[in-house]
């Protein structure tokens, strides 16, 4: 009887070891799998408008939507404060996974610049234009008006004021007489 045992001994190293670890390798491989696509089987979520929003709200509003900010860039703008978002990425209404990440341009505010504005009052067009461009600035609107004792393409008024000024426009807006009535 002892070579019966050995028979099923060699059948036993043979076979069964072998088939046993093929199947817990794939009993292992299928529960990874399950595992996998639990997570990473994400749920989509509409992306909430942020833009005119100041950063901390933005933040707010997209992890509440399961979402990420990212600072894509910062710019400049004259027209959104500083710290409000300027444009989003994707735009607002589109459906993307949960978790992801949303690019926004974030406003420095207005760009303020220090600027020496030269006396402009009582000097023809021709040279008020002349001193503008000299000083680095750019000519604005330049309005006509008639005026009983400024001659005729003289200046009578300038915008913004002579003087060491910070603004955020490099441009001159000047009140031009048309002579007398």
């Amino acid at each position: 009887m002892d070579w019966i045992g050995k028979i099923f001994h060699f059948i036993f190293k043979l076979f069964l070891i072998p088939a046993f670890i093929i199947f817990a390798v794939g009993a292992g491989g299928v529960c990874a799998f399950m595992v996998f696509l639990n997570m990473y089987d994400v749920s989509d979520t509409a992306v909430p408008s942020v833009i005119g929003d100041e950063l901390n709200i933005a933040q707010e509003k997209l992890y509440d939507a399961g979402l990420k900010i990212y600072v894509s860039d910062e710019e400049f703008d004259e027209r959104i404060s500083q710290n409000k978002i300027i444009a989003q990425d994707p735009a607002s209404g589109a459906k993307v996974k949960k978790n992801r990440e949303i690019y926004v341009v974030v406003s420095k505010g207005s760009k303020v610049i220090a600027l020496n504005i030269p006396e402009l009052r009582n000097k023809e067009l021709k040279e008020a234009t002349a001193l503008i461009e000299e000083n680095g600035l750019t000519l604005g609107r330049v309005t006509y008006t008639y005026h009983f004792s400024v001659p005729e393409n003289v200046v009578i008024a300038q915008t913004p004021e002579p003087g060491n000024i910070n603004t955020s426009s490099e441009e001159v807006n000047l009140l031009v007489s048309k002579g007398p009535y």
